[in-house]
């Protein structure tokens, strides 16, 4: 159940931290001034929390599947 998640997580959060990070910041540079971390930092950042929110939310829903089945 954990190792489903755990990889299921990985595609979608690749998913996020490319499109809600890097190609905002190569197609629009004037919006992203001094103030914003670079880009690997913010691309990283964003891979993490959506790695973790994803992992717990099919965690989730792996845990209710295995309810529903017993």
């Amino acid at each position: 159940m954990v190792k489903r998640a755990l990889k299921s997580a990985i595609g979608v959060s690749l998913g996020v931290a490319i499109g809600g990070t890097v190609l905002p910041r190569l197609l629009r540079p004037w919006f992203y001034n001094n103030t914003y971390p670079p880009l690997w930092i913010h691309a990283l950042l964003n891979f993490s929390f959506a790695y973790a929110t994803c992992f717990l939310i099919d965690l989730f829903a792996e845990w209710i599947k295995s309810k529903r089945k017993s």
